[in-house]
C-alpha cells in the first residue's frame, strides 16, 4: 500500500561555518525531509536542524511553496 505524504512548510535553522545562525523555509513531507532539502541547498560544512519556531497556516499559504522548494528567509514574513 502506497503512503501519501502531505507537503508542509517547515522552518529550518542553519548554522554557517562562521557560527552565524540563519533561518530557512522548506516544503517537505516532514521536518526531517525539510532539513535534508536545506542541507542539499547550503554549502558543505554548514549544519541544519528543525527550528523551534513554527509558521501559522496563513503564513504557509502565503509563501505558496511547492514540494522540494527551499528559501532563506531574509525579511520578516509575519502577517499583521
Amino acid at each position: 500500500m502506497a503512503r501519501s505524504f502531505e507537503t508542509r512548510v517547515y522552518l529550518v535553522r542553519v548554522l554557517t561555518d562562521d557560527r552565524t545562525s540563519r533561518l530557512w523555509v522548506a516544503a517537505g513531507s516532514s521536518s526531517e525531509d525539510a532539513v535534508r532539502l536545506v542541507l542539499n541547498a547550503i554549502p558543505e560544512g554548514w549544519s541544519a536542524s528543525p527550528a523551534q519556531e513554527q509558521l501559522t497556516s496563513a503564513e504557509m499559504e502565503r509563501l505558496n511553496l511547492k514540494q522540494g522548494e527551499v528559501h532563506e528567509i531574509t525579511r520578516t514574513i509575519r502577517m499583521c
